[in-house]
C-alpha cells in the first residue's frame, strides 16, 4: 500500500470515527437519558442536570455519565460487529 493510500485510509477511519462518536452521542441523549429521566429527577431533557450531594458538595455526574453510555453502546456495537468485519475483511491482505 502506497502513501497516498495509507493517508486516505485514515482520513476515512477518522471521518467515520467522528461519524460513530456523533450517532452514539444521539441514542444515548435521546434513547437513553428519557429512561434515565425516571431515576434522576431533571434529567429528562439533559444528562448534564444530574448532580449529586454528597455531604457539603454537589457532583455533577451527568457529563461522565454520558460518556460512560457513549463508551459503553460503542463497545457493545463493536463487539457485536467484530466476528463479521473479520470474516469478510481479513487484516494483511489475505482475501
Amino acid at each position: 500500500m502506497g502513501a497516498d493510500e495509507t493517508l486516505m485510509t485514515f482520513a476515512v477511519a477518522i471521518y467515520i470515527g467522528v461519524a460513530l462518536s456523533n450517532f452514539f452521542g444521539a441514542i444515548t441523549r435521546d434513547l437513553v437519558t428519557p429512561l434515565l429521566g425516571g431515576l434522576f429527577p431533571g434529567a429528562e431533557k439533559s444528562l448534564d442536570n444530574i448532580v449529586v450531594n454528597v455531604g457539603g458538595m454537589k457532583l455533577k455526574i451527568g457529563d461522565a455519565l454520558a460518556a460512560t453510555m457513549n463508551l459503553m453502546i460503542a463497545y457493545l456495537v463493536v463487539n457485536m460487529t467484530l466476528p463479521y468485519i473479520r470474516m469478510y475483511a481479513p487484516v494483511g491482505g489475505r482475501r
